[in-house]
């Protein structure tokens, strides 16, 4: 599928535990065009993220989802997405979305990270200390010996936020990129996505985008 004109992708950017997806699915709830790559693929991205959720699709049927999903708004001016890596756990993302995704306009969460632990653990914590040492594997390669040791000591204790916290120090320095494209940026106050939405659209609005 070639890169379609329109609509244009208004973008959800922001560090780990950001609350991207639930602010994202505040705006469908609420009768906004949104297409859910996280959703659609059965995966949140990151080592951790087919925790608690089904299997994932074939890519087939994960690129005809999206596919369906953006002819459903092929009339609107914009669609709110997420900001993604290439690949969704072993789907990969397609072209045109990904190349349409760096068109779009990039509006960054700023979220402080006691916030963001919280929102991790309330996402994750029944997986349980298996489900979250069996992810943290995943990532043996790229953290330092010290860090996996740390977070080793940490989920034997079932001290979660501290594992968390630790890891988000990784996390946190491949989410760099987020903020170079970044168009408006928002100072997230507030746990409540229907605040948080409406901080988005007062933004956008006041940046000559009306939704």
């Amino acid at each position: 599928m070639d890169v379609p004109d329109l609509p244009i992708f208004i973008v959800l950017c922001g560090k780990t535990g950001s609350g991207k997806t639930q602010v994202l699915r505040q705006f469908e709830l609420c009768g906004y065009p949104v297409i859910d790559l996280e959703k659609i693929a059965s995966h949140r991205g990151s080592a951790f993220g087919g925790l608690l959720l089904d299997s994932q699709p074939s890519q087939q049927h994960f690129n005809n989802e999206i596919e369906k999903s953006f002819s459903k708004f092929n009339r609107s001016a914009y669609i709110f997405i997420e900001n993604k890596s290439v690949s969704l756990g072993k789907r990969k993302i397609p072209d045109w979305v990904y190349k349409k995704m760096g068109q779009g306009i990039f509006i960054f969460l700023d979220v402080e990270k006691k916030t963001r632990i919280s929102n991790i653990l309330r996402q994750y914590k029944n997986a349980g200390k298996d489900g979250f040492m069996n992810s943290l594997y995943k990532l043996k390669k790229r953290l330092s010996a010290n860090v996996m040791n740390k977070c080793e000591i940490f989920l034997n204790a079932e001290n979660y936020e501290a594992f968390i916290e630790n890891v988000l120090t990784y996390y946190d320095q491949t989410d760099k990129y987020a903020l170079k494209n970044t168009n408006i940026q928002i100072k997230v106050k507030s746990d409540h996505t229907l605040e948080i939405m409406n901080q988005i659209l007062k933004q956008l609005k006041e940046s000559g985008i009306s939704i």
